[in-house]
């Protein structure tokens, strides 16, 4: 076998492990499937996966990495004309509704499972905030796009503005969990309200 066939099996073998990964995590959580279940699940071995990461956080990390950045590309696109803080946050109202978002209450993964992730694992952790800090700066370009349209507060700085609606974010999550009776569309529509002109 070529050394570009070989890498391209290797690869394969990776991306299929991630794959697994995310699938069994979607459904029974971050500590619900071994490390057995998941390599079963990709039709590898505990060697294949051992060939790839060297411990379960590092695969965590990297099925954070294959997961986090596209919803964040999906979620908080910062691109193109059709910017605004409205549409993003109805977007991210819509994906928890219909259970897409991957710490909702619909999805296998709880936001104390990630903390747990980050508190036993630094790689995980600043990996973690990497994301949310591109999330704040996202929604702040979002934000101040929206601004610049005359469609949010002027007198709001967009930064800790953004900070302030990734921590509401991260806040409902830990609510819903706990199952506190919040209705996140009326919640959304209470923080949009006080950022309009």
């Amino acid at each position: 076998m070529g050394m570009g066939l070989r890498a391209e099996a290797k690869q394969k073998t990776r991306d299929r492990l991630i794959e697994a990964g995310i699938e069994l995590f979607a459904s029974e959580g971050l500590d619900g499937p071994s490390l057995d279940a998941i390599c079963e699940h990709a039709g590898y071995t505990r060697g294949a996966f051992y060939v790839h990461f060297k411990d379960r956080d590092d695969f965590l990390a990297a099925v954070m990495e294959e997961v986090g950045r596209p919803l964040l590309g999906v979620l908080l696109s910062d691109q193109g004309d059709d910017l605004d803080l409205d549409r993003t946050v109805n977007g991210f109202v819509g994906m928890v509704a219909d259970g897409t978002y991957p710490l909702s209450p619909v999805g296998g993964v709880k936001p104390h499972q990630l903390l747990d992730a980050c508190a036993r694992s630094e790689r995980v952790r600043k990996l973690y905030v990497k994301l949310t800090e591109e999330a704040i700066e996202r929604v702040a370009r979002i934000a101040r796009t929206s601004q610049n349209r005359r469609r949010v507060r002027l007198d709001l700085e967009a930064k800790p503005l953004s900070q302030i609606l990734v921590a509401l974010v991260l806040g409902a999550q830990i609510m819903l969990e706990l199952g506190v009776d919040i209705d996140v569309k009326e919640l959304a529509c209470t923080a949009l309200g006080l950022l309009h002109r």
